[in-house]
C-alpha cells in the first residue's frame, strides 16, 4: 500500500470522524428541539406531573443538555446506552444483534446494483443498435419507476408464492446457517437493488458509448484486440466511476429501502426495531437508532471515497493538493 493511499485513507477518516460529530449533535438538538419535553413524548401529553418529573430524573432529562449528550454519546463508546423504558431491553445490545441483518442487506444491495450495472450497462452500450439494447433500456425504465416494496411483493408472489424456491419472509442468522441466511436474504436484496442497479445501468451505458470512441480503444483494436475486448479491458474501470459517483448520492435512499424492506420481509434489523420504537415512545431508542443510520451512511460514504479514488487516482490527488493548497 503506498503512500498515496494511506493519505487518502487517513483524510478520508478525519473526515468521517468529523461528520459522525456533527451529525450527533444534529440529531441529538432536532429531537429536543421538535419534539418538546421527551418525558411528556414518552409518557403522552396528558401524563401525571409526577410521572413526568420522576420519569425526567430516571433519564437523567433534568441535567443540563451538554450533561446529557456527553453520557449518550459516550455510552456509545462504553456500550451502555440504558434501557428501553417501555420494553424493557438493553438499547446498546439490541442495536448491536441487530446491526448485521441491516448492514448484510445495505451492503449487499449495494454490491448486487453495482455489479449488475456494470454488467448489464457495458452489453446495453456494446448493443446499443440492436433489439437486446432496446430491451434493456424498457426494462431499466420500468425498474426505475418501481417502488422497491412493490417490486418485493411480485418477487414474493413469484418466487415464494407460485415458484417455492424460496422463503417469503423472515431471516436466518449467518453464523448459524449461511445458506439458509443467504437464501432468507435473496428476495429482500433484490428487491432493493433493483431500482437502483437501473439507474447505475444507464450511467454505465451513456459512460460506455462515449469511450468506445476514444483513441485508446482504437490503439487496443490496432495492437489485436476485439472491439468488445478492447472496451472491456481498458474502458470497464472509467465506467465504473460514475457507477462509484451516483452509488454515493443513493446510500440515504438506499439504507431507508432497507429499513422498509425489513417489516416487509419481517426481518429483525434497525428497521424493524425504529418502528417499535417509534410506536412505543421510545425516544432515546430513536435517538440513538437515527444516529446509528447516519453512522452506517458515513461509513459506506467512506467506503465509496476510497474506491472513488482507487479507480480514479487524479482525484486522490486534486484532494490532496486541496488539503495543502
Amino acid at each position: 500500500m503506498n503512500l498515496r493511499i494511506l493519505t487518502l485513507i487517513g483524510r478520508e477518516a478525519i473526515t468521517l470522524i468529523a461528520s459522525a460529530l456533527i451529525g450527533s449533535l444534529v440529531v441529538f438538538g432536532l429531537l429536543r428541539l421538535l419534539g418538546g419535553d421527551v418525558a411528556l413524548m414518552i409518557l403522552g401529553q396528558d401524563a401525571d406531573p409526577d410521572a413526568a418529573i420522576a420519569l425526567r430524573e430516571q433519564l437523567g432529562l433534568n441535567r443540563p443538555l451538554h450533561v446529557q449528550y456527553l453520557d449518550w454519546i459516550g455510552g456509545f463508546l462504553t456500550g451502555d446506552l440504558g434501557k428501553a423504558y417501555s420494553g424493557g431491553y438493553d438499547i446498546f445490545d439490541q442495536i448491536v444483534a441487530r446491526m448485521g441483518p441491516t448492514s448484510l442487506l445495505a451492503f449487499g444491495s449495494l454490491l448486487v446494483s453495482i455489479l449488475l450495472a456494470l454488467a448489464v450497462g457495458t452489453y446495453s452500450a456494446l448493443n446499443a443498435r440492436r433489439a437486446s439494447g432496446a430491451v434493456i433500456d424498457v426494462l431499466s425504465q420500468l425498474a426505475i419507476a418501481m417502488p422497491s416494496f412493490w417490486a418485493a411483493l411480485l418477487l414474493v408472489y413469484l418466487f415464494a408464492v407460485i415458484l417455492g424456491w424460496l422463503p417469503a419472509g423472515g431471516y436466518v442468522p449467518l453464523t448459524e446457517d449461511p445458506a439458509g441466511s443467504l437464501r432468507s436474504l435473496v428476495l429482500p436484496v433484490a428487491a432493493l437493488s433493483l431500482s437502483s442497479a437501473a439507474v447505475k445501468t444507464r450511467f454505465v451505458r451513456s459512460a460506455m458509448l462515449d469511450i468506445m470512441n476514444e483513441d485508446y480503444i482504437r490503439t487496443a483494436m490496432a495492437k489485436g484486440r476485439t472491439f468488445g475486448g478492447a472496451v472491456l479491458r481498458h474502458g470497464l474501470r472509467n465506467a465504473a466511476i460514475p457507477v462509484v459517483t451516483i452509488s454515493t448520492l443513493q446510500l440515504g435512499q438506499l439504507l431507508a429501502g432497507a429499513i422498509v424492506l425489513e417489516n416487509v420481509f419481517v426481518i429483525p434489523g434497525l428497521g424493524r426495531l425504529l418502528l417499535v420504537a417509534v410506536n412505543g415512545r421510545e425516544v432515546i431508542v430513536v435517538q440513538s437508532l437515527t444516529f446509528v443510520i447516519l453512522m452506517i451512511i458515513l461509513a459506506m460514504n467512506f467506503l465509496m471515497d476510497i474506491a472513488y479514488g482507487l479507480l480514479d487516482p487524479r482525484i486522490a490527488d486534486k484532494k490532496a493538493a486541496a488539503a495543502h493548497g
